[in-house]
């Protein structure tokens, strides 16, 4: 099995007065293709999961860029464009690939873009393809939208806070993607209100 793992985000507070840009992102954590230390970051729970599943499954694992900003303003346009087509480009390079792990967080917003995740994985799905499973990891504080479940076959969000099960919630998602790669399951997504706010 071939896999793609890698990362784009952060937190945005659209009434930040500070703007998060390409340096926020360097200064956090922003790991070439391949060049992942030797542990784990906060949105890297899939592509460690993916290394210790991968290990004993045989997989061919692809590490694409990882990159992380600490919750900050809007994002500025030239951050996510450059940041989305360096994560872009590395899954190109991968093809093809047969599932696609992200992780993400859920709540970034750009200029330009008030939906960050969902444009990110409607080009990750224009280019796999609608058989590749493409699966993502989310922080709790998620804006769900349809753009997000029209384009990702699993999300799953982290359930504790701080956020200590990242890599338990890694491995839930690559267990889920890789058995819908196998044809042992088909999971169906839907977005349902719920009203729920947290303090």
């Amino acid at each position: 099995m071939r896999v793609f793992s890698g990362s784009l985000a952060t937190e945005t507070n659209t009434f930040g007065p500070m703007p998060t840009g390409l340096m926020s992102f360097k200064d956090r954590g922003h790991y070439a293709a391949g060049q992942h230390p030797d542990r784990m970051t906060l949105f890297s729970g899939p592509l460690w999961a993916a290394r210790l599943r991968g290990k004993d499954a045989g997989w061919t694992l692809i590490e694409g860029m990882v990159a992380g900003a600490q919750p900050s303003g809007t994002t500025t346009r030239e951050a996510y464009e450059t940041l989305r087509e360096e994560l872009l480009a590395d899954l190109r390079a991968a093809l093809p690939v047969d599932m696609v792990l992200l992780g993400l967080h859920g709540a970034m917003v750009a200029d330009g873009y008030d939906d960050c995740e969902g444009d990110l994985l409607a080009r990750v799905r224009a280019m796999v393809g609608p058989k590749t499973v493409i699966g993502a990891e989310l922080d709790p504080h998620n804006h769900m939208t349809q753009a997000m479940t029209g384009n990702a076959d699993v999300m799953i969000p982290n359930k504790e806070y701080p956020h200590t099960d990242v890599l338990e919630r890694g491995l839930e998602l690559v267990d889920i993607c890789a058995a819908m790669v196998e044809g042992r399951v088909l999971p169906t997504g839907a977005v349902a209100d719920t009203n729920c706010q947290l303090v």
